[in-house]
């Protein structure tokens, strides 16, 4: 569970708001282009891949024909451009950019995009040899950059700045008990109190895998449950959202600092994986376009021969 964009309570900014509607604009565009391209080749896909030369699509579908062409060059971009995820991250002084949480979610949206369009570049074939080991390569850049957002989740801050948002936390819900205090005097104090409880009798300190997910389970299960009392309580809508929010977001803190440590060396572990195979993914990627180039025909074929 990741911080959302803006704070609660903040209204976003016109730039995030752009960003978000660049970043929706483009997801949208792209899948329906892939959608597109999947449903008139579907014809050439389904066809055995011996007999795929002599169908009527494979001058254009297959790897080196313009689709194929095209197709790979947008995969490509797509995973040249999650790199500025990297670069905004390093050079603070790019803030202008737009926020690390917008960049993180762009990082993401190419990181699943790309390797679709890849696939799709290579016909759907299974790719063997060289270029084989840079299709795995990318598969597991790709899986293992959604588990890294996971563990990323546990620690948006410093555990020094999660501390303060526990305690932020804290004075929201001394603020809200005395708002139901005052406001709610039908209310049934019995469910407020419970829904209280689950939001800070978090005390389960995970101290592997399997224990964090153990954690995240709990969590949501008590999110369901405080969402399921405050409406039992009889309070009114106005009073309910801006209790469970409260409440939520203190569980999400608490949760947050019971499984940091883990998280934190689940992470080193991470990145000793995922870095090295960004590495060789990009390595085989360039070796095999400087291939298509020199002695693939790619341009003569984009460019019809000029």
């Amino acid at each position: 569970m990741a911080k959302a964009a803006a704070l609660p309570g903040q209204r976003p900014s016109v730039r995030n708001l752009l960003g978000w509607f660049f970043l929706t604009v483009m997801v949208g565009g792209l899948c329906f282009v892939a959608a597109i391209v999947t449903l008139v080749g579907l014809p050439y896909y389904l066809t055995s891949v011996d007999l795929r030369p002599e169908h009527a699509l494979d001058p254009i579908y297959r790897s080196g024909g313009i689709v194929g062409l095209l197709l790979g060059i947008v995969g490509t971009a797509l995973m040249v451009v999650l790199l500025l995820y990297s670069v905004r991250k390093w050079l603070p002084f790019l803030s202008f950019m737009g926020s690390s949480q917008f960049w993180m979610r762009f990082h993401l949206v190419a990181g699943l995009l790309g390797p679709l369009y890849i696939v799709l570049h290579g016909s759907l074939k299974m790719p063997t040899g060289f270029i084989g080991i840079g299709f795995w390569c990318m598969v597991l850049v790709a899986l293992s950059g959604f588990f890294g957002r996971y563990l990323f989740g546990y620690f948006p801050a410093t555990a020094h700045g999660m501390r303060l948002d526990l305690e932020t936390e804290q004075k929201k819900l001394a603020d809200l008990r005395a708002r139901l205090v005052a406001d709610t005097r039908e209310a049934r104090a019995d469910q407020v109190a419970e829904a209280v409880r689950l939001a800070q009798n978090v005390t389960f300190e995970p101290r592997s895998l399997g224990e964090l997910i153990v954690l995240d389970a709990d969590v949501r299960r008590r999110a369901d449950l405080i969402r399921i009392m405050l409406h039992r309580a009889n309070l009114p809508p106005a009073t309910r959202k801006k209790a469970e929010k409260t409440l939520v977001s203190q569980l999400v803190a608490r949760r947050n600092m019971a499984g940091f440590d883990v998280a934190r060396r689940l992470l080193r572990y991470w990145n000793l994986l995922h870095q090295p195979l960004a590495l060789a993914m990009y390595l085989i990627s360039a070796i095999h376009i400087l291939n298509a180039i020199v002695f693939g025909g790619a341009l003569q074929t984009l460019f019809g021969g000029i």
